[in-house]
């Protein structure tokens, strides 16, 4: 019985651990602050985007040169699940940009995966998928 709360207690900080983690990774990607999301990602770090590219950590930092300019984005149905060392969040964002003068707002639907190495939780992968327009 004691095996099973202290289990379930760690799941509950993992949990926490990765919801926090989320948000960090939306927050960087607003603000293009990546110092911070160079810490979230794991050197092996893969993005597929919703044209299906791929990219590896540095091109998803490096992009941010001409990446549009967030207005905001509001994150939604956030599902955590946990299997052993690898977490995987999938939520909805509704976001608007501005580039070039022009703003636009999207929807996406978005899945990260995490994998807890040497106790500490990182950003493996992530995949997102266009929604479409608001």
């Amino acid at each position: 019985m004691l095996l099973m709360a202290a289990a379930v207690h760690s799941q509950s900080n993992d949990e926490k651990a990765l919801i926090q983690l989320n948000e960090s990774f939306i927050h960087g990607y607003m603000t293009r602050d990546t110092a911070s999301l160079r810490s979230i990602f794991a050197d092996d770090f893969i993005l597929v985007n919703p044209a299906g590219q791929r990219r590896n950590k540095r091109e998803v930092l490096n992009g941010f040169i001409t990446a549009p300019n967030f207005l905001y984005c509001n994150v939604d149905t956030v599902q955590v699940r946990l299997f052993g060392n690898i977490g995987l969040v999938n939520a909805r964002a509704v976001f608007a940009t501005e580039s070039n003068g022009k703003q636009a707002i999207g929807k996406t639907d978005y899945l990260d995966v995490y994998q807890k190495r040497q106790g500490r939780w990182v950003a493996v992968a992530a995949h997102v998928t266009a929604l479409g327009n608001r």
